[in-house]
């Protein structure tokens, strides 16, 4: 009987670790990215002919970032998508090491037609595309007296664009909740240069929800989302007060911002920064209802206070974007008398003890593997009992009987 029960307990415990059965194939080796002319290719190896599909991450809805290899029977796959189609992420770079554009993405290669499994892997391919040197050369006569050129480079300044908790300086926000007060902070490290910040937009990752926050002037398109911006005395530091906000529906917000640069030397910078965006409310709260007189001079002094449009036409702009924030819903308001009832959940079971705060989940599947186990050991044990007892029983008479 011992020996029984040990080899159901060992049964038991053999059922419960069992690993489940994963796709029998994966990629063999590191994925390649071939960074051509007017298109990004990904090309890598599998264990085995890959039956699978490969998309854009956030773009799996749009069959044109999708393609599917369910009836193939090579080893050797290849995904090539043309530079600034399904949402992928662009950015102008002006650096002294880096000047051009970065053009990037996000590729799943899923080993199943349908779902994300275990084996399926994500990659972050990047290109960059450097911008080629201009030479210029021009015919001039040489005079007796050799002239000694002094040349003098001035480096690029080095910007950023970061949102921070707490204060300008805080720590960056990776996780916020909606109306939580972040910083959204612009930096050019560098005295020699000033900078305008322009051209914001805020979007979800996948191409569906973009909203311009500041407009090609450095103005706010709209103060309630994003008001505008106050700049340091030497204008290379920029910042705003936001509170935080999202798309409906939607957990990720993306923000990029367009900035252009200037020298102070010789007032190359005189009215180009910080912006002019002049009473903003009285333009900004005009309606075609009640146009009268008084708005429309508002709105041409305004409009006249506005900084130069030809600012943003300056060679020196780059693009910056933010790290990707995840923002969570506001928090549900319950009744009183809903309180102390807790919530469902139709794939947790919930044990609470005594104490409020002591809660254990667990999964729903594996308490009835338990349960049906711990009920066919207790049947095998209540037989062998029974059976163990009768034969006990029925021993001493038949020693009666044979005296």
């Amino acid at each position: 009987m011992s020996k029984l029960c040990y080899l159901l307990v060992l049964l038991i415990i053999q059922v419960w670790a069992a690993d489940p059965p994963t796709l029998d194939n994966g990629i063999s080796e590191l994925p390649e990215v071939d960074c051509m002319e007017d298109r990004v290719k990904l090309s890598f190896k599998t264990q085995r002919p890959f039956h699978g599909r490969i998309f854009v991450k956030g773009m799996v809805d749009k069959q044109a970032c999708v393609r599917d290899f369910v009836t193939s029977q090579a080893k050797d796959v290849t995904f090539e998508l043309e530079n600034g189609a399904c949402n992928m992420r662009r950015q102008r770079m002006l650096g002294p090491e880096k000047r051009g554009m970065e053009m990037s993405m996000t590729v799943i290669i899923s080993f199943h037609s349908t779902f994300i499994t275990k084996v399926d892997r994500a990659y972050r391919c990047t290109c960059f595309y450097m911008e080629a040197d201009k030479v210029v050369t021009n015919k001039f006569d040489v005079s007796m007296l050799p002239t000694t050129d002094l040349i003098d480079t001035a480096r690029m300044p080095l910007c950023t664009y970061s949102v921070r908790r707490d204060s300008i300086t805080g720590p960056i926000v990776e996780f916020a909740k909606v109306g939580e007060t972040v910083y959204h902070v612009w930096n050019c490290e560098s005295d020699m240069f000033s900078m305008l910040v322009h051209s914001c937009f805020v979007d979800d990752g996948n191409g569906d929800e973009r909203k311009p926050l500041l407009d090609e002037h450095g103005c706010a398109i709209d103060p309630l989302i994003l008001p505008d911006l106050t700049y340091n005395k030497d204008n290379n530091v920029a910042y705003a007060q936001v509170n935080t906000f999202k798309f409906a529906d939607k957990v990720s917000t993306y923000f990029q911002c367009a900035v252009s640069t200037c020298m102070n030397t010789e007032g190359m910078c005189d009215g180009k920064t910080p912006p002019r965006c002049g009473p903003a409310g009285s333009f900004r709260s005009s309606s075609s209802s009640n146009d009268n007189g008084f708005n429309r001079r508002s709105r041409r002094a305004t409009l006249s206070n506005r900084t130069a449009v030809n600012w943003v036409h300056l060679a020196d702009t780059m693009d910056l974007a933010a790290n990707k924030i995840t923002v969570f819903e506001l928090e549900e308001k319950q009744n009183s008398e809903d309180k102390d009832e807790p919530p469902a959940h139709s794939h947790l079971a919930i044990l609470q003890g005594s104490h409020p705060s002591t809660v254990v989940c667990l999964n729903q599947s594996r308490i009835q593997i338990f349960f049906v186990l711990s009920f066919l050991m207790l049947t095998v044990v209540t037989v062998l009992t029974i059976f163990t007892v009768r034969r006990s029983m029925t021993a001493p008479t038949k020693c009666q009987l044979n005296a």
